[in-house]
């Protein structure tokens, strides 16, 4: 059984922090000054009438993602655990249906989880991480190891910077928010127009058609398109609080650790390999040959392979 939720306190933010967009496709209308504290995060739980003994697996997508791109694979994950475990899949902050917040970093992140251990009732879990995500997990991991029982970070390391494909990052977001759509299109036909109109910038079709899955149409502000990621706070906060991993000393996560980075990626190189030994004294890196930076879609079978191997260990 799958349920898709925000928690009551999250749907109360939401209601309370509505805002309706005025005229800029790039207002979106769950916005909050949270400040530091912790924002309620919307997650989808995949579940059956078992898995109470086993740890769940908490799963955490990367920049411009959601909960709905695991889908798929949570459902694998969740029939063919070993035993069967619950599959918890997450909206970050400023994306997907969480709330959006001026503030965005890894801590900001890492607290926002611990805020959801508490409020489902997780002690300790099993957490995967891609990207943005798998940074907050490690972090996660490293700040507070007791809630962390193994930890699977996809395609990013600790060390400081990211891959070569970020790059463009900063223009994708001042890109998507120049996009113009009147409010008597279609779906269809805006997700056309903004495809037609990033397509100046990102030559990459895949890649503009996952960006395009955060347009949507917002028929109770009379049907005015918005982004459903904080383009203003992923935009000023990437340099900082994206592109960087915070500087730690002292932390070590000793749990079992995979990590599983794409053979076509340079997101986890050779160079960060001591790094990643000091900070995972427990780990072990897996290649995905011919996946690039997004290996859990490019080869799921995979993918889902290694972590079920993993898991079920």
């Amino acid at each position: 059984m799958i349920t898709s939720k925000v928690n009551q306190s999250a749907r109360r933010v939401l209601f309370r922090c509505f805002v309706p967009s005025r005229c800029n496709l790039h207002t979106s209308p769950p916005r909050c000054e949270q400040g530091a504290a912790p924002v309620p995060l919307a997650f989808s739980r995949y579940e059956n009438n078992g898995g109470d003994d086993a740890h769940p697996v908490l799963i955490l997508h990367g920049l411009f993602g959601s909960k709905s791109n695991w889908n798929s694979l949570a459902k694998a994950f969740h029939k063919n655990t070993k035993p069967v475990r619950k599959i918890y899949a997450i909206d970050a902050r400023n994306h997907g249906d969480s709330p959006h917040s001026d503030q965005h970093s890894y801590e900001h992140m890492v607290e926002d989880m611990v805020a959801l251990y508490k409020s489902i009732g997780i002690e300790r879990a099993s957490i995967i991480g891609h990207s943005m995500g798998g940074r907050a997990m490690m972090l996660l991991a490293l700040r507070y190891p007791e809630l962390v029982e193994k930890a699977i970070i996809v395609d990013i390391s600790p060390s400081p910077g990211l891959g070569t494909s970020n790059t463009n990052i900063p223009l994708f977001l001042q890109s998507m928010k120049m996009i113009q759509i009147g409010p008597e299109a279609t779906i269809h036909q805006a997700r056309r127009i903004a495809d037609e109109q990033l397509a100046k910038i990102i030559a990459e079709k895949p890649l503009r058609d996952f960006l395009i899955t955060n347009l949507v149409k917002n028929e109770q502000d009379g049907g005015r398109f918005h982004w459903r990621i904080n383009l203003e706070s992923l935009e000023r906060n990437f340099h900082t609080g994206v592109a960087q991993f915070p500087t730690l000393t002292g932390h070590r996560f000793e749990g079992p650790t995979l990590f599983i980075a794409g053979g076509r990626s340079d997101y986890v190189k050779p160079a960060d390999v001591p790094l990643i030994k000091t900070l995972f004294p427990n780990s072990d890196i897996k290649y995905v040959k011919d996946a690039g930076h997004w290996v859990h879609s490019e080869k799921s079978a995979e993918f889902a392979k290694l972590v079920l191997d993993f898991l079920n260990e």
